[in-house]
């Protein structure tokens, strides 16, 4: 199918999103929400586009969710565009003023301040559900849940489940506010209790090294079998990951 994206016709897949289209043609689009291996969730807001068809009056709506379809006409930078864009970053700059990747964009589209209430629950947390989908969809584990609506909205282990994570460390690889470290640290701590045939490396776990066991007491930095799966894990952000983009590829074709 053909449509057009800031005035150059170009050509989509279906099932395809429009950011996906957008990408693979080389335009750039923001987000924090999205990662290739994960099914698209529209929470970050950053990715808005402007579309039309057949002349009728634009509308906003995030890229990542919307399809690819036939004869539209898809604008990246307009001054619609860019209004609900800086909207958007002042809202997650009260969530998480600290965070790098936030700061980033909202410094490219002159976001200087948010005129917003900091928000302290959850701190530093924006909700993009990035963790959430990496440990349900791509781990297999659901330590990670979202529950809650509006501004009750939070990040937790499902049913106040503690002992859930396998520390595998897919979600804070993942998350934009570098918020997550302390539920991988929790996980190893508690594999440090174990003794024996208990005590399974976390790549084990995660089914990369079936059968693996831990010898260096879960300190994981200091382990060169972790160091051997990252160089494998090559740009990806986590092994898993890598073997997620894989296989995604491999459906594609």
């Amino acid at each position: 199918m053909e449509l057009r994206i800031q005035g150059q016709t170009v050509e989509a897949k279906s099932g395809e999103s429009l950011l996906d289209v957008a990408r693979r043609q080389g335009f750039e689009i923001p987000s924090l929400c999205d990662h290739e291996a994960l099914a698209s969730y529209g929470a970050c807001r950053i990715c808005l586009v402007e579309i039309s068809k057949q002349g009728r009056k634009g509308r906003i709506s995030a890229a990542c969710t919307h399809p690819a379809l036939p004869g539209l006409d898809v604008s990246l930078d307009t001054e619609r565009v860019v209004r609900v864009r800086r909207l958007a970053l002042e809202l997650l700059l009260a969530h998480a003023p600290e965070a790098r990747d936030v700061q980033a964009l909202a410094s490219r589209y002159g976001v200087e301040k948010t005129r917003f209430e900091r928000v302290e629950d959850p701190r530093d947390c924006i909700l993009c559900g990035l963790c959430e989908r990496v440990c349900r969809d791509v781990v297999g584990v659901s330590a990670i849940s979202l529950s809650g609506r509006g501004n009750r909205r939070r990040v937790g282990e499902p049913f106040g489940q503690d002992d859930l994570c396998i520390g595998c460390g897919a979600c804070e690889a993942l998350c934009p506010t570098g918020v997550l470290g302390a539920m991988r640290e929790g996980a190893l701590a508690r594999y440090r209790t174990r003794h024996g045939e208990d005590r399974w490396c976390r790549y084990a776990l995660m089914g990369l090294l079936p059968g693996a066991m831990c010898a260096n007491d879960y300190r994981c930095e200091r382990c060169e079998t972790e160091q051997t799966m990252v160089d494998r894990a090559g740009s990806a952000e986590h092994p898993l990951l890598q073997v997620a983009m894989v296989r995604l590829e491999e459906v594609v074709r």
